[in-house]
Formats: C-alpha cells, structure tokens, sequence
C-alpha cells in the first residue's frame, strides 16, 4: 500500500509578540457588537475571535464556568481502543497510544480544543516529525482563532469548510493542509461553527454587564463619598484661599489638612433614595444567565434562597451530560484529524482506524458500572467487550466485538 509523506515543519508560526498578542475591542456599542457578529456571519471572524478573548479575560464570572466546563473534560484520562481484536490492529493501537501519551504540552492543546465550545471552532497544528522511518508527532500546538478566516480566498462571495490561514504579515489568506491540523467545532447552530459558539449569545450580556458596572462605579463615586465644602470669609485673601481649595481636594486621599482660624469645612453626605440594589441585582441577573448558557444550570455556581442540596445534585447531574458529550465530540475529532493521519502515514490506508475514548467514570463509578455489567452477563445478555474497555480506559485483548465473559477468560 502507498503511504502518504507529511508535510514537515510548521506552517503557522505564533513566535512574533504580534501573533499572540490578542486585539481588544475598543468602545464596545449595541452597533459595533452588531457589525462584529454580522462580521463573522460573512466569514470574517477576527474580530469576534479578539471579543471573545476578552470576554474570557475580563469577565471572571464567565472565565470561572467556562473554565469547570473546559476541565472537566481535559482532566480526565485517555486511551486507545483497537479498530479490532485483529493482532494487526491491536499494534496499531498500541502505537497510537504511545505517540499519544509522548506529545509535549499535550493538555494545553486540549484546552485551547476546547474552547470550540465558546468560540465555535479551534484549531491546533500537527508538527510531524519522520524518525527510523516512522512518522510521530513532534509538537501539538494552539493557534489562535483571530488567525483565521472563512472566506474561500478563491472565491469570496463563498464561504469554507476548514478555515484558512491569514497570514498577518501580508494579510493575505492561505488554504492550508486538512492533515496538518485538528479543527474542533461545537455541534450547536446546526452544525455552522461561526454561530455555534457559546459567546456568541453571551456577548450580548458581557456587553450588558460592563455598562452596568461602569454605572455602578459612577454611582459609587457619586453618592459613596461625601461632598466636601469649604467655606471663607469675605476678607479671606487669595493665598488662604487657595490653601483652602488644596486641603478639600486632597481630603478624598489624605483625610488630613491645615487650614487657618478663618475657614472651615464640612461634609455634606448625599441623600440615597430608591432602589440602592438595582446595580448589583442585574449584574447577578446577567452573571446567572451565563452560567445557564456554559453549564446548562446554576445552583452548582452560585447560592441562592430557593436552592438546596437536592436540586444542585439534579443540575450537577445534567451538566454531567453536557461533560460526555463534550468529551465524546472532542474523542471524535482527535480520532479523525489525528489518529487517521497517523496510522495512514505509517500503516497506509486503512477502512477502520483506532479511537481515541476518554473515560468519563468518576471515583467509584466504574466499580458500579462494572457490578451492572456483571449482573446483565449473568442474566444471559450479551455486551461486548470493547464496552468494558471504554468503561475502565484498559485496552483489552482478544475479540473485542465478541460478548464480554466474567471468570479465568478475564
């Protein structure tokens, strides 16, 4: 069989502080927010791609769930199932699983994965390396999302399956080999990465908080410290005056002045009426509304009055769902866009390939899982074994399709 040669080196190189470093948007308005989506709807996403960096930086709130949901998934183990119970195949997946564990900085690249989830793509690049005639990979490496563009270079009126490259030097986009790079995208807005990501909508209530903060701050300084008024008589000369003048404006820092017999100062505390809490109610309204977008609930984010343990277990429960499914969306695209180029260049092409399967029991629950298995094999039902091995991440021999037996034969 003919094997396909990779491509060696990198292609995108992040090494200029110019690459890396992220744009922020300036005067952020209900119109500016508006042409940035519009933007990325057309297929030009840097903007959008700099917004939502920023939203991930500067809004600790949506920073920390976005941060439980990203983890949850890239904390857990992997490993390597066999296409087959073939002896071939098992040795296939024995070295995808040894070139796997060996990449560098391998969970920061998972990370920045995973942040498909919030932006609705991401790409990592493949820097494959030929060693004793085997092909490996050398580095597995992050490249920011603003660096792309899905507007066909060919044809602009188009938009593009797998984004191309922007190169930042000449500003000009450059389709770049599907083999060379892992693209992750979220599966929701039917499947259209520029309106699957997560910020998309939240961007609207990142927006809502900062002005709301910014009046909050207004308000503060406003009505939070006391208007400080000095008062001279008519035969008070300019000097005193102006030593007067310095002691009030300085009051606010150094709460400490000198000023003569014939002067003085008073505090006049502003008079609050209304709502006091209104600013710190919509920024809560708006911080809850984004935790339900990332995790799906709240009551495991933040405490409330009308919370209890019950409910926060039943939402931690669902949000367990949104963990598997995160997890078994990023297993497939490793599986296609790095196990598949992987085996193809050193094996040739193949019909079934390894998967890549993360183990999604947490502390005890393979032991029940297993005790449940063990109970349908005794009741007659047959469960193949490649299940067990998902369900422990311990690679097992022999036919894994055939029905799983508990005795010597484990």
């Amino acid at each position: 069989m003919l094997k396909k040669k990779p491509t060696e080196g990198e292609i995108i190189s992040t090494r200029q502080p110019a690459d890396l470093a992220g744009y922020g948007v300036r005067n952020l308005t209900p119109s500016r927010l508006s042409a940035i989506l519009a933007a990325l709807d057309a297929g030009d996403v840097a903007d959008a791609m700099a917004l939502f960096d920023e939203m991930n930086e500067k809004d600790l709130h949506l920073g920390a769930v976005t941060q439980t949901r990203v983890l949850s998934v890239v904390s857990r183990d992997r490993s390597v199932v066999p296409a087959s119970s073939d002896a071939e195949e098992v040795q296939i997946a024995k070295f995808v699983g040894e070139v796997f564990d060996a990449i560098p900085r391998r969970r920061e690249a998972l990370c920045h994965l995973m942040s498909a989830i919030t932006h609705g793509f991401a790409v990592a690049e493949i820097v494959w390396e030929v060693n004793a005639g085997m092909v490996r990979v050398k580095e597995f490496l992050p490249r920011p999302q603003r660096l792309f563009s899905f507007i066909d270079p060919d044809d602009t009126s188009c938009l593009l399956d797998f984004p191309a490259w922007v190169n930042q030097e000449t500003g000009q986009s450059v389709k770049i080999p599907r083999e060379k790079f892992v693209y992750h995208k979220n599966f929701m807005g039917n499947g259209n990465p520029l309106k699957g990501g997560l910020y998309r909508g939240i961007s609207w209530y990142y927006f809502f908080t900062n002005f709301t903060m910014k009046d909050w701050l207004t308000f503060m300084d406003v009505y939070g410290i006391p208007l400080r008024l000095g008062r001279y008589n008519s035969a008070t000369d300019e000097n005193s005056r102006a030593t007067l003048k310095k002691a009030v404006a300085n009051l606010g820092s150094d709460a400490a002045a000198i000023i003569s017999d014939d002067t003085t100062i008073e505090f006049i505390q502003a008079a609050i009426s209304g709502n006091h809490s209104l600013f710190r109610e919509a920024v809560e309204h708006f911080n809850r509304q984004k935790s339900k977008r990332v995790l799906g609930q709240t009551l495991t984010t933040e405490s409330s009055e009308k919370g209890s343990y019950s409910l926060g277990k039943i939402h931690d429960a669902v949000r367990g769902d949104i963990v598997a499914f995160d997890a078994m969306a990023l297993d497939e695209t490793l599986t296609n866009d790095l196990v598949r180029p992987l085996v193809e260049f050193n094996f040739g092409p193949r019909k079934r390939f390894p998967k890549i399967v993360t183990n999604l029991s947490g502390a005890g629950e393979a032991s029940a899982k297993l005790e449940q298995v063990k109970k349908l094999v005794e009741l007659g039902a047959k469960i193949p074994a490649r299940h067990v091995a998902e369900i422990t991440g311990v690679p097992m021999l022999g036919d894994l399709d055939a029905p799983f037996t508990y005795g010597e034969e484990l």
